[in-house]
């Protein structure tokens, strides 16, 4: 089957409007994938869905995209959210990639006691997002929010559910944790370094904080965010 090439654009998609792609996208589509005029593309805004579109006209410094037709139309089954204390280096990398693959429809990155990694490039990582969007068939991006701190981040989502990866939780089912499948959940990973006593306070005294076990070994933060999402998403889909 032949491989669909799915390129993220940040404006309109209508359809039988033109588009002229950047450079970057002018160099991937003709000079890496070698494709010619008159050959189809996938392209996704984020908002509008995915359109088809086709290679109009090839010029030195300009590729112009006619948009033919709505293919796909954006649909909401991206409900968690995960918010994470950021690790360092790759495994960041990796967490935003593959969180996005698996499907989410937001990133808060909060900054605890314990987060090594305080000072993050916001733009790499909207990149990244929008890599693993193409690359995973998404049609929607999910939003990256400005770092928060540990005290934010509780004040701001006092009214939301969130559901608290412990590994010394007793409650082993996030089935029964989640009752409403159209609610909005929060999934919430901690540093390497776990929570700092007086922050695991007030995650135990808050009862929106919901706690489950992802089982009895101590996994890495990037690999506990995608063991979460991936059974948040079987049970709410």
């Amino acid at each position: 089957m032949e491989k669909k090439i799915r390129i993220f654009l940040n404006e309109n998609l209508n359809e039988q409007s033109e588009i002229i792609l950047s450079k970057d996208q002018s160099h991937y589509l003709l000079s890496v994938m070698r494709l010619k005029v008159g050959q189809k593309v996938l392209f996704f805004n984020g908002n509008d869905g995915e359109f088809y579109g086709i290679i109009n006209l090839i010029e030195k410094k300009k590729t112009t995209i006619k948009i033919l037709s709505k293919e796909r139309e954006v649909n909401d089954q991206q409900k968690v959210v995960l918010a994470f204390c950021p690790p360092k280096g790759n495994k960041l990398d990796f967490l935003i990639q593959k969180s996005t693959e698996i499907g989410v429809r937001e990133f808060i990155p909060v900054i605890s006691d314990h987060t090594i990694n305080r000072k993050i490039n916001i733009d790499r990582l909207k990149k990244i997002i929008i890599e693993s969007a193409e690359q995973s068939n998404q049609i929607q991006l999910p939003n990256l929010q400005n770092p928060l701190s540990f005290d934010s981040f509780v004040n701001n989502f006092s009214k939301s559910t969130i559901l608290f990866a412990d590994i010394n939780s007793l409650n082993s089912s996030l089935e029964e944790i989640i009752e409403k499948k159209q609610s909005n959940y929060i999934l919430f990973i901690g540093p390497e370094g776990d929570f700092s006593s007086k922050e695991r306070e007030v995650i135990l005294q808050n009862k929106n904080f919901k706690s489950f076990s992802l089982g009895s070994t101590i996994l890495r933060s990037e690999t506990a965010a995608i063991a979460g999402l991936v059974l948040v998403n079987h049970y709410l889909n």
